[in-house]
Parts: C-alpha cells; structure tokens; sequence
C-alpha cells in the first residue's frame, strides 16, 4: 500500500524545493507533455510512499554514520531526491524540514521517515541527521516490533553519543515572548542530542513510542554505561535538566 502525492513547483520556488518528491519505485512524474496548459513552464512531481513497516536493511550499518548504502538501496523513495541544507552560499536555500513535514504522521509514515532521514545523514553527516535517523528506527520498532530493527535503532542513538556528541538540533518558539508578526521572527534555541537521545531511551513519554531498552527504566543507565555514557535523568515537569556525561572512570 501506498500514498500519493502532488506538488507543483513554480519556476521561482525549483531552486529552494528541487524535486520534492519521487514515486517509491524511482518513477519520476514530471511536466506536461503535449498541448500547452494553466501550468507550462512548471514541474509537475508525485511520489508514492510506503506505508508497510516492513524495513529489509540495506546493510548492517545502514543509517549509522558513516554508511552510505541506503543510497544503493532500491526501496528507498528519496534516493534521487535533493534534500538541501546547509549552504553557507545561500543560508535560505534549504528544503529539508519543507519535506519531511511532507510525510504523513503516525504509521503510514513512518518507513518514508527512516528512508528519508537515512538518505540525509548519509549524503550529509551530522548529529541531527543521525539523530532523527535513530528517532524514525525507533518509531519503526514501536509499529513492527522486529528485534533487528530494534537493535539497529539503539545503534543509531549510541551514533549521536559517539559521533555527535556536543551537537544540537535548533527549536523555534515562543509566542509569549515575541509575537508570530514580529518582523525578527520566531526565537531558536539549541537542545543538546547528547541529552535528547539519553531521554528518549529513559523515558516513555520522549517519544510516545515504545522504549528500546524493555524493562525497568533503570536497564537503561546500565545500557548507557556500557556505551561509555553515565546519565543523570531529567526531572519533571518540564525533562529539560538531564545531563549525559562521558565516563571516564
């Protein structure tokens, strides 16, 4: 099974989107032939997505830094698609959260998030990439429940701690403090990965999904510490004190 989407892409927004999107199978639905119409000049794209949870992994490493077989792998709906970010040239030319926000929620989604997140951290490695990778492995687990697949996203998160360890993914917020017509725009702020992913393996409540490590949340220290990590957990109500710290001892 699968979903279907469309977008048209105007000459003057081809640079920032690229090609949105791409059907799962590598068919690219593109333009209007023939006849002139209402949208000449434009790309006309379509995708279709999975929407199993059923994941074959490209190779053992697949979505693990510094694995780049995902773009080998012929289920993969994004391989030929540019995912743009970060050009120091041209800060604004960045589509990347356009298209992921592009993907349905829940557990149709879910397959297009690993191979979407996958393909970004493997064409450009940082700590965000990763850690959303790890994220949409997990969620994967929390809907088909395969032990490969759950060992595959602790590797992931552990990924972060190992490689990333000092990156951050920036938010935006907050109305309170300068309101959505402020001509600044909203406010970013960073949140560590190092602590994110720590909490998202502890508590429940991170993610909404499932914990990978089962059992007593206490397991999860002792799985930390095996990393070479000690966590000091975040309390309520706002989780935002956890400390991860390299253990040296």
């Amino acid at each position: 099974m699968s979903h279907t989407y469309g977008t048209i892409i105007g000459p003057n927004r081809g640079r920032l989107l690229g090609t949105a999107l791409l059907v799962a199978l590598g068919v690219l639905v593109a333009g209007c032939q023939g006849e002139p119409g209402p949208n000449d000049g434009e790309v006309i794209n379509t995708i279709v997505l999975p929407t199993d949870t059923l994941v074959n992994l490209a190779c053992a490493d697949v979505g693990i830094f510094t694995e780049q077989c995902v773009l080998e792998d012929p289920e993969n709906p994004f391989v030929t698609v540019p995912i743009i970010e970060f050009d120091v040239n041209d800060p604004d030319a960045t589509n990347k959260f356009e298209l992921f926000s592009s993907i349905p929620a829940g557990r149709t989604g879910a397959k297009a998030r690993y191979y979407f997140w996958a393909t970004a951290l493997a064409r450009r490695a940082s700590g965000e990439n990763q850690f959303y990778t790890a994220l949409a492995l997990h969620e994967l687990w929390n809907y088909n429940g395969d032990p490969i697949i759950q060992a595959q996203a602790l590797k992931a998160y552990r990924s972060v701690l190992d490689n990333f360890f000092g990156s951050v993914t920036v938010f935006t917020c907050c109305e309170s403090v300068r309101p959505p017509d402020d001509p600044r725009g909203p406010i970013p702020f960073p949140i560590g990965l190092n602590e994110l992913t720590a909490d998202n393996l502890y508590r429940t409540d991170a993610t909404g999904y499932r914990r990978l490590v089962e059992g007593d949340p206490l397991l999860v220290l002792e799985v930390l510490l095996e990393w070479g990590y000690r966590y000091r957990p975040a309390n309520p109500p706002d989780y935002t004190d956890g400390l991860v710290f390299v253990n040296t001892g």
